[in-house]
């Protein structure tokens, strides 16, 4: 239901890509790489990708440069799973049953559950693991030449930096679930391996531009609220809030009412 509510308000947009595509003529090769581009374009527009991005963003500083970059390396993380099943397609005749595309649709639900949680709560998993078996600080000795008196101040840079290893992992999760595994059926179609390849990286991308626009859209609003806390929380919290709904919903439609688990 909560995925059905996205696409209807962004039904205008799907319907254009869709016109488009129907268009296209898949016999000449151009043709076919041609669908590849706008299939990634569009892939980037879903419900459970925007809210993804979304809680990185918000977690990733106030800094709106910080915010495509974010977008780019969920696409290239995105299309890196991609292309090792495209592989497998392409090369070993491989299909992906609808059964397992669906459990790994679930586990992209568990996942913006957890985005979610952390957004809301600040909680980093690589920092709880550091903690627990080394600091990352250092010692900086503070002199006082007046007194005769050198002393020093341990500390670290914890929160002074952002990974981008994070927007990588989701974007490989992302990968095998939702239309990027109706990628895979459009590519077991694809006879030619070069040809094969050249759809995924076009598709690839298409997804990494994409989404590196709505992931700087997404930060305009953060850099304008950089100065006013109050703002920059709610933002915050409301996109946990949106991944939160957004996930539940996909846990429970595909846990609970399609049973993905028990086919």
């Amino acid at each position: 239901m909560v995925l059905e509510i996205f696409d209807v308000m962004l039904q205008p947009v799907f319907s254009a890509f869709q016109a488009a595509e129907s268009s296209i003529d898949t016999a000449a090769p151009a043709g076919i790489l041609l669908l590849g581009l706008l299939t990634g374009l569009r892939h980037s527009i879903e419900a459970d990708h925007v809210a993804a991005v979304s809680t990185m963003v918000a977690s990733g500083g106030k800094k709106l440069r910080n915010a495509p970059l974010l977008g780019t390396l969920w696409g290239l993380g995105h299309t890196a799973t991609l292309f090792a099943a495209g592989l497998l397609v392409l090369l070993l005749a491989v299909n992906i049953p609808e059964k397992v595309s669906g459990r790994l649709e679930f586990g992209v639900g568990v996942m913006l559950l957890f985005l979610a949680v952390t957004a809301l709560t600040g909680f980093s998993a690589s920092r709880f693991f550091r903690g627990l078996f080394r600091r990352q600080g250092h010692s900086h000795p503070h002199a006082h030449p007046e007194h005769g008196i050198i002393h020093t101040h341990d500390h670290d840079h914890e929160g002074e930096h952002h990974h981008g290893h994070k927007s990588i992992i989701v974007g490989m999760i992302h990968g095998m679930a939702g239309s990027g595994a109706l990628m895979l059926v459009v590519l077991s179609t694809i006879h030619y391996v070069p040809l094969g390849l050249a759809y995924i990286a076009i598709f690839g991308a298409g997804s990494i531009a994409s989404m590196a626009g709505v992931s700087t859209l997404i930060g305009l609003p953060f850099a304008k609220a950089r100065n006013y806390a109050k703002m920059a929380l709610a933002l915050k919290y409301a996109s946990a809030i949106v991944a939160f709904v957004i996930g539940a919903g996909m846990v429970y439609e595909l846990g609970f009412v399609d049973r993905v688990f028990s086919q």
